[in-house]
């Protein structure tokens, strides 16, 4: 008899996809609360956040530029 062979790199891919499907359930369901019950306060997303610290270097470089130099 030969010995099974197992792929564990498909078993660990295979967990964190169900682990993350699960978890998404979860998170859409919370979320369905919250707006059920008007609770529901809607966070910046990464690139928002990204595009307003630009912003601010650039007002900050500006004020630099016209008022000190």
């Amino acid at each position: 008899m030969s010995k099974k062979t197992r792929n564990k790199f498909r078993d660990m891919v295979g967990d964190y996809y169900i682990t993350n499907r699960e978890v998404d359930k979860e998170n859409r369901r919370r979320r369905e609360e919250a707006k059920k019950t008007g609770e529901e306060k809607k966070s910046w997303s990464p690139t928002e956040k990204v595009l307003l610290v630009i912003i601010v270097i650039g007002a900050i470089g500006i004020v630099i530029k016209y008022l000190v130099f």
